[in-house]
C-alpha cells in the first residue's frame, strides 16, 4: 500500500496551508504518497464531489473523513472565499452568526439558519450523501477507512467507520486538534491501514 487518496473537510485538510506544525494528514505523508483533497469547512456534498473528482481506483487506500449534517453547502463562501485555507468552505451556523457580527450583511444568513432550516431535513441530506459516498466505494478494491470526528452525526452505517471523541479534550489548531489529538487520529489510522497490508 502506497498511494493514499484523503477526502473531507477541515478534519483531514491539510492546515499547514495557513499555520505552521504538522496536523495527522501531514503526518501520514511520513508513510504514504498523499493526495489530499479535503477543503476546510466544506459539507458532505462536497466531500462526495472530492471523491467524483478523481480517478479513485489510482489509490491503494482512501480515507473519507465526514463533516456533519449542520453545514449547508454553497457555491461560494461569502466571508472566506479568499482565505487560503477556508476558500472552499460551506455555511457553518456559528462561523456566519460570528462574521455577521461586523458584516451586517450576512445577518439574513443568521435568520435563515436560526428560523427557516429544519435540522431533520438537513440530517437526512446528509445521510443520503453518505449512502452516494459508500455506493461510489462499493467496487473500490483497496482499503477504504471512514472517520467521524463527531460520531453522534452519522445514522447511516458505514463499513470501516472509526469514531473519535477527542476534540473535548484534544482541541487545538491543527485539523482541530493539539499534538496529542493529532498524534491520536494518526496512530489509530496508520494501524487500521496497516492491518490489510
Amino acid at each position: 500500500m502506497n498511494k493514499l487518496l484523503l477526502v473531507g473537510p477541515c478534519w483531514s485538510s491539510d492546515w499547514t496551508i495557513k499555520y505552521s506544525g504538522i496536523g495527522w494528514p501531514n503526518m501520514l505523508s511520513n508513510d504514504f504518497v498523499v493526495t489530499n483533497l479535503s477543503q476546510t469547512g466544506c459539507s458532505e456534498y462536497k466531500i462526495y464531489l472530492q471523491l467524483q473528482s478523481v480517478d479513485i481506483h489510482a489509490f491503494d487506500a482512501i480515507i473519507v473523513t465526514h463533516s456533519t449534517p449542520r453545514v449547508f453547502y454553497v457555491k461560494e463562501h461569502p466571508v472566506h472565499y479568499r482565505d487560503p485555507l477556508h476558500k472552499n468552505s460551506d455555511l457553518v451556523y456559528n462561523d456566519i452568526r460570528e462574521a455577521s457580527k461586523k458584516d451586517k450583511s450576512l445577518l439574513p444568513i443568521v435568520t435563515f439558519f436560526e428560523n427557516y432550516i429544519d435540522l431533520d431535513f438537513m440530517q437526512f441530506i446528509f445521510d443520503t450523501v453518505c449512502e452516494k459516498i459508500d455506493q461510489t466505494l462499493q467496487d473500490f478494491k483497496g482499503k477504504v477507512l471512514h472517520v467521524a470526528h463527531f460520531p453522534d452525526d452519522i445514522n447511516y452505517t458505514l463499513p470501516n467507520l472509526i469514531k473519535f471523541d477527542l476534540f473535548p479534550k484534544h482541541r487545538g489548531l491543527l485539523n482541530h486538534y493539539d499534538d496529542q489529538g493529532n498524534s491520536i487520529v494518526y496512530k489509530t489510522l496508520l494501524e487500521k491501514l496497516k492491518e490489510t497490508t
